[in-house]
């Protein structure tokens, strides 16, 4: 590309000088960057970087030779073509990119793997090999004079004919990409998880940029949360509840050992401490499991005379129940 296109983008003669280029520069920035074009950045930005790029030539920040303006035009055309010409744009580095990750409450709480998919801008294929830049600014959006090229309206890019149906012209399209991302036990909401390479390609052929993952837990309908806080059901035997003793669960993929209180009701609570969700400070709530009595899987083989003994049993205690309250009564 010619140093002429760059003098161009920067709306300025090939005789201007460092101070003239950075002065442009300075404007041109102020007018066209993408934070004072909000609502506008896809269409401000391709203008923006084709500004930077001119000024970076233009004042050697890229690693070339400084252009010397020459004080008549003869001077520029008697050298060959070939002097003006540069290499294309280095490769650069791409952008990152913040992406919701929904963990579940089991990978949450131990640890795990989350897949994730999420979109991505990369380069156009399609359009790389087409003339992406309007071929009356140069791509810069800007007429000589200063004021937007009536060729393209101001954009830098060709007319709507002659764009890539593919990216209509923008020369960035949208994809999908996928990522396995490591969970640490003990993560909390809002914590944020990087993947190196993760994010948007880099422009011509730059590495990508990372994949930043913010933590959102969700919960299943089997658990309830409050705060760090959890809650949700076991189911217990009637056995186990009304004689009392040592108890496993299955909860969130581990075993849980728990003692259980003899003449234990229906709707009870047992709590674990230290057994919910952790936050950035370290900090654990709690898990509270509510009981839900369950016939045993044994009754189903009971005989007829076991049945008849425990009906005698239940009647007998009911009967010194009801004695004890009498007696209570009396006194």
């Amino acid at each position: 590309m010619s140093l002429d296109e760059y003098y161009r983008r920067l709306s300025l003669p090939g005789t201007a000088s460092p101070a003239d280029v950075k002065r442009a520069y300075r404007r041109l920035r102020a007018k066209y960057h993408p934070d004072r074009n909000k609502g506008r950045e896809s269409a401000v930005e391709p203008v923006f970087k084709r500004i930077q790029e001119a000024f970076e030539i233009l004042t050697g920040e890229r690693g070339l030779p400084v252009p010397i303006p020459a004080d008549a035009s003869t001077e520029r055309r008697s050298k060959p073509a070939h002097a003006h010409e540069h290499r294309s744009p280095p490769p650069m580095r791409g952008a990152n990119c913040l992406i919701e990750l929904f963990v579940p409450l089991e990978a949450a709480i131990h640890g795990g793997e989350v897949e994730a998919s999420y979109s991505v801008k990369a380069p156009c294929h399609p359009c790389q090999e087409r003339v992406s830049q309007c071929a009356g600014c140069y791509g810069s959006g800007l007429s000589v004079s200063g004021m937007p090229c009536m060729a393209c309206g101001g954009t830098g890019r060709p007319p709507a004919g002659e764009q890539c149906q593919t990216c209509l012209g923008t020369g960035i399209r949208t994809c999908r990409k996928s990522e396995t991302v490591k969970v640490p036990a003990g993560v909390w909401d809002g914590q944020r998880l990087v993947v190196e390479g993760g994010g948007h390609p880099g422009p011509n052929g730059g590495p990508p940029g990372d994949a930043i993952f913010s933590v959102a837990i969700v919960c299943s309908a089997a658990f309830r949360r409050d705060g760090l806080n959890l809650a949700s059901e076991i189911q217990v035997d009637f056995v186990t509840a009304t004689l009392g003793g040592n108890f496993e669960a299955q909860i969130l993929g581990r075993a849980h050992q728990m003692a259980i209180p003899p003449n234990a009701q229906q709707g009870s609570t047992i709590r674990l401490p230290g057994h919910g969700l952790t936050d950035r400070t370290g900090s654990r709530g709690d898990l509270t499991l509510q009981l839900v009595l369950a016939m045993p899987a044994a009754a189903s083989h009971l005989t007829d005379n076991e049945r008849q003994r425990l009906r005698e049993m239940f009647a007998d205690a009911g009967r010194r129940a009801m004695q004890a309250m009498t007696d209570e009564l009396r006194e």
